[in-house]
C-alpha cells in the first residue's frame, strides 16, 4: 500500500488522522500490507508514475494518492482519499483494504493481468510522449515553430470573463502570462492582448489567491470568481508569480506611456501599481516567513511550503490563520479611522467553514484609496498576529529555490531594489554549499535544515531550475565564479538528454518505476504547476549562450548549445493553438530564438542609465553586458546600446524604445 501526499495537503492531514492514526486501521494494514508513505515533493518521479496510474485507473488523481502495487511496484488498484466511513459511491478505506486483500489472495491471476495491462497502457503513452518531442520513429515534432501566433490567438479566445483560461477550480496560469506580457512588450498592436492579460492578472491580484494581509499567494482558488482559495502556499508558485508580477509592473509601465485611450493607460498605470506592491508582498513573505536558517546559524535558503491548515480552538482548520468571522469582519471595519470607499472590498465566504471570510478586494483601488486600504490591512495583520501560525515545510528544494533566485534577480532589475539580489545571492550560496556535493559535482534534490539528502540526486528541473538562478546571479559577468557554477550545473544537465535527444526526467529509473511506466524512460513534456523539465532545460542553454556572447565571447560551442535548446522546443507547434498553457515554457524559449535581438552589448553611460535596460533585458530574456572597448560610446561617453544576434551587431540605439521599435519591426 502506497500512500503519496506532502507536508501542506490538507486532505492527507485529514485521512492521516481519520485512518492512518487509527489503532484498527493501522493493525489491518501492518498485518495484510507493506505499508510505504512518501512525500511527492522528495520523490517527484515516484509521485508522476503513479499518478498517471492513478489517473488512467479512475480518470481523476489528487492527493492524498492511495495506490495497491503487486511486489514488483506494478499498480492494479488506486484513488486517492478514502473516509473512514462510506459516503455516497465512496467506500471507506476499511471496505477498500478488505477488498484489495481479498482479491489479492483468491483472484491473484486476475490482479496480474490488470497490473499487466496497466503497465502496457503507461508504455504506449510514454512512447507517445516522446515521439510529441519529435525525437523517435518520424520526428513527429515536424519543423519547428514558435507556435506563438496560434497560442497568443487561444489565450485571448479563451480569457474567460473572470480571469483565467478554464472554469473552477482556478489554477494561476502564471507562465502562460509570462508569455503574455512579454510579447506585449514587443508587439506592434497590443490592445487585445493587453486587454486578456490585464483581465487574468487583475484577477490574481485583487482576488483571494493573494493572501493580501502577510502577502504571498495561495496554491489556487476554489470558486470561478477567485473570491476563496486552498490555502496552502507553495514556493514554486510564489517564485513564478514573483517574476510575473515583476514582468507585469515593467511592461505596464511602459504601455501606460504608450496607449492612445485614456482608459487603457490608467488599466495599465494601475496594473503596475498593483502588481509592484505584490511583489513587495511576496518578498516579505520570502524574506521574513520562508527563509531556512543556515549551516552557520545565518542565512539560508528557502522552505517548501506553508500548510493550509492551523489551529483554531485546538483544532486543525484549513484556512483558520487566513480568514476573519462576522464579529472580527465588524470589528476590523469599526477600527478604521474613515469608512472604506464604495464597493472596494469584498468578504468571500469558505463554503467549507461556513461563518469565516477572505478578506480580497473588489475592484482595483484609485491612487487615494491605497491608504485606507493598507490601514485596514494593518489591522488584520494585528489580529492575525494572536493566531497560531501554519506549519512549515522546512524542507530545501533544490529546483524551487532556483526558480526563486532567478525570480528575485529579475525583480532586483526592475523595481531596482538591490537587496533583493542580496537575498538571491544568499539563498544560492546556501544551495551551493549544502545541496552540491564537492567530489562528484551532483546536486542533491532535497536538504534538511543543514543536511542534503546526497542519496537523492536532483532530477532535470532541479538542474536547470538551478542553473538558471545561479546563472541569473552572474548579471553580465559569465567568467566569474557564478558564471562557472551555473555551467557545471548545466554539464550535468545535458547527461540527462540521451542519444535521441530524448530529456528524461533522471538519468536512469530504478527497478520498481521502470517496471511500472513499461520500462519507458520518464520524461515530461508538457507543463504542470512548473514547466517542462525540456523547457526549463532549453531555457538555461539560451539564458547561458545568450551571456556568454554578450559578454563577448563566440564559438561553435555557444551554436551548439542554442541547436540543442531550439530541439528541446520543437514540438510547440504541435500543441500551441489547442493547449497553449501546455508548452509556455517552450515558447519563451522559442520566442528568444526567434527574436532579432538576443542580447545588448553596452558602451558608456552612467549606471542609472544602464538600469533602464536591465528592466528590458530582464523582461525579455536578453543578455546585458559591457562592450570593454570594443564598440564605442557616444559622444562625451553618452551610453550607446548595441542590439545582437550571434556574431553580429546593428547600429546602436539611445532609449529603449528605439529597441522595442526595432522588435516590433520583425
Amino acid at each position: 500500500m502506497l500512500s503519496i501526499g506532502y507536508a501542506a495537503c490538507h486532505w492527507c492531514h485529514v485521512m492521516s488522522r481519520e485512518s492512518f492514526d487509527d489503532k484498527g486501521v493501522a493493525d489491518f494494514i501492518n498485518e495484510h500490507f507493506i505499508a510505504i508513505k512518501v512525500d511527492r515533493e522528495q520523490h517527484p518521479l515516484v509521485d508522476d508514475t503513479y499518478m498517471m496510474a492513478t489517473q488512467a485507473l479512475t480518470g481523476a488523481g489528487g492527493w492524498p494518492m492511495t495506490v495497491f502495487t503487486l511486489p514488483d511496484g506494478r499498480a492494479f488498484h488506486a484513488g486517492t482519499y478514502y473516509p473512514p466511513a462510506p459516503r455516497g459511491r465512496v467506500p471507506s478505506f476499511t471496505q477498500v483494504l478488505s477488498a484489495v486483500h481479498e482479491a489479492y489472495n483468491e483472484r491473484r491471476d486476475s490482479v496480474e493481468q490488470q497490473a499487466a495491462a496497466l503497465a502496457g497502457h503507461l508504455a504506449e503513452m510514454g512512447s507517445g510522449h516522446h515521439r510529441m518531442l519529435g525525437v523517435v520513429g518520424d520526428g513527429a515534432g515536424g519543423k519547428a515553430t514558435t507556435g506563438l501566433h496560434d497560442a497568443i490567438a487561444s489565450w485571448i479566445e479563451s480569457t474567460r470573463p473572470a480571469g483565467g483560461f478554464g472554469p473552477a477550480p482556478k489554477f494561476p496560469p502564471t507562465q502562460s502570462l509570462i508569455v503574455i506580457w512579454q510579447q506585449l512588450l514587443t508587439s506592434p498592436a497590443p490592445q487585445e492582448l493587453f486587454d486578456a492579460a490585464s483581465t487574468t492578472t487583475e484577477a490574481l491580484l485583487l482576488g483571494g489567491l493573494q493572501d493580501h494581509v502577510s502577502g504571498g499567494f495561495a496554491r489556487y482558488c476554489v470558486d470561478e470568481q477567485w473570491q476563496v482559495p486552498h490555502f496552502e502556499k507553495m514556493l514554486y508558485d510564489n517564485a513564478q508569480l514573483l517574476r510575473m508580477l515583476a514582468i507585469c509592473r515593467a511592461v505596464c509601465t511602459v504601455l501606460s506611456g504608450e496607449f492612445s485611450d485614456l482608459q487603457r493607460q490608467q488599466r495599465a498605470a494601475n496594473l503596475a501599481r498593483a502588481s509592484e506592491r505584490a511583489v513587495r508582498g511576496i518578498m516579505r513573505w520570502m524574506g521574513h516567513t520562508m527563509l531556512t536558517q543556515g549551516a552557520d546559524g545565518v542565512g539560508g535558503a528557502l522552505a517548501a511550503s506553508l500548510d493550509a491548515d492551523s489551529l483554531r480552538n485546538g483544532q486543525g482548520v484549513e484556512g483558520a490563520y487566513y480568514t476573519f468571522d462576522r464579529q472580527q469582519v465588524r470589528q476590523l471595519l469599526s477600527q478604521l479611522p474613515q469608512p472604506l470607499p464604495e464597493g472596494l472590498i469584498r468578504w468571500g465566504e469558505v463554503s467549507e467553514d461556513p461563518g469565516y471570510f477572505c478578506l480580497s478586494l473588489a475592484r482595483m483601488p484609485q491612487p487615494e484609496e491605497w491608504e485606507v486600504w493598507d490601514q485596514l490591512l494593518g489591522l488584520a495583520r494585528e489580529l492575525r498576529s494572536e493566531r497560531s501560525v501554519p506549519q512549515r515545510d522546512d524542507k530545501v528544494i533544490a529546483g524551487w529555490n532556483g526558480l526563486a533566485i532567478e525570480a528575485l534577480c529579475v525583480a532586483a532589475d526592475i523595481l531596482e531594489e538591490p537587496g533583493y539580489r542580496d537575498l538571491a545571492v544568499q539563498v544560492a550560496e546556501t544551495l551551493w554549499e549544502q545541496q552540491v556535493d564537492r567530489i562528484t559535482g551532483r546536486l542533491a534534490r532535497t536538504g534538511f535544515g543543514a543536511v542534503a539528502d546526497h542519496h537523492n540526486e536532483g532530477t532535470l528541473e532541479d538542474y536547470a531550475a538551478l542553473a538558471l538562478g545561479f546563472g541569473a546571479v552572474a548579471a553580465g559577468e559569465p567568467h566569474g565564479i557564478w558564471g562557472q557554477r551555473s555551467r557545471l550545473l548545466l554539464d550535468r544537465a545535458l547527461d540527462f538528454v540521451d542519444e535521441r535527444g530524448l530529456a528524461r526526467d533522471t538519468v536512469e529509473l530504478d527497478q520498481v518505476l521502470s517496471a511500472q511506466r513499461g520500462q519507458q524512460p520518464a520524461a515530461t513534456v508538457l507543463d504542470d504547476a512548473i514547466p517542462s523539465a525540456a523547457s526549463l532545460l532549453a531555457r538555461a542553454l539560451c539564458a547561458h549562450a545568450v551571456a556568454q556572447m554578450a559578454a563577448g565571447i563566440q564559438g561553435e560551442e555557444l551554436h551548439r548549445q542554442l541547436e540543442r535548446a531550439s530541439a528541446l522546443v520543437t514540438h510547440t507547434g504541435l500543441v500551441a493553438g489547442k493547449f497553449p498553457s501546455a508548452v509556455a515554457g517552450a515558447l519563451e524559449v522559442q520566442a528568444v530564438l526567434d527574436r532579432p535581438v538576443q542580447y545588448l552589448r553596452s558602451s558608456g553611460g552612467t549606471a542609472r542609465e544602464l538600469a533602464r535596460w536591465r528592466t528590458v533585458a530582464a523582461v525579455l530574456g536578453m543578455g546585458l553586458a559591457p562592450a570593454a572597448g570594443e564598440l564605442p560610446a557616444g559622444p562625451d561617453g553618452s551610453l550607446r546600446v548595441y542590439p545582437c544576434r550571434f556574431t553580429s551587431c546593428q547600429a546602436p540605439v539611445a532609449e529603449p524604445g528605439q529597441l522595442l521599435g526595432v522588435l516590433r519591426l520583425a
